[in-house]
């Protein structure tokens, strides 16, 4: 989950892409090249010029996790910890009203194994002590007290989500105005 507004940026840089690619090729064409011929320019030109979204995305959460509070160096997480990881639910934290939109991008293994790493090594003391005081799970009710204790706590935690926002929000595409 990224912020929508995020999730505008990445597409509207798609488009942009889209309709540079298009140009370039028609440029190409008029340039006395066959269509043929400007299609494999252009898609030589791509991975430069118009790097994928995936690629784009991983370049900022590489850089967000080269920065001190996050680079680690961690141990590597042990099967169970991996497994506890992988399984689906979100990890506790107050809602902060805020639009959000999903989005896939295959990274790196090597990426996602260093982001997840980060993700647990530093969010393990705060949910250790979550855990400890009984402020996570299913179907809990808590009191006002409780939920204020349990989202101290959780602002501590670093998810992979929140870091993947962070680092498009530093690293990612801006807008024209910015």
């Amino acid at each position: 989950m990224i912020y929508a507004y995020q999730a505008g940026r990445l597409d509207l840089l798609k488009k942009q892409q889209a309709l540079e690619e298009k140009a370039t090729q028609n440029a190409l064409v008029n340039q006395g090249n066959t269509r043929k011929q400007a299609r494999i320019i252009v898609a030589r030109m791509r991975p430069t010029e118009w790097p994928s979204l995936e690629t784009i995305v991983a370049q900022a959460v590489e850089q967000r996790l080269d920065e001190p509070d996050l680079a680690g160096p961690w141990e590597p997480l042990t099967v169970a910890e991996a497994e506890q990881l992988a399984l689906s639910g979100r990890w506790p934290g107050a809602s902060l009203g805020i639009s959000m939109a999903q989005r896939n991008y295959s990274l790196p293994t090597a990426l996602v194994k260093r982001l997840r790493t980060a993700a647990w090594r530093v969010s393990e003391a705060p949910m250790r002590e979550l855990e400890a005081r009984g402020l996570v799970g299913a179907g809990l009710v808590l009191t006002e007290g409780q939920k204020r204790e349990r989202d101290e706590l959780a602002e501590r935690l670093c998810p992979v989500p929140r870091i993947v926002r962070e680092a498009l929000a530093r690293y990612g595409p801006a807008t024209a105005d910015e």
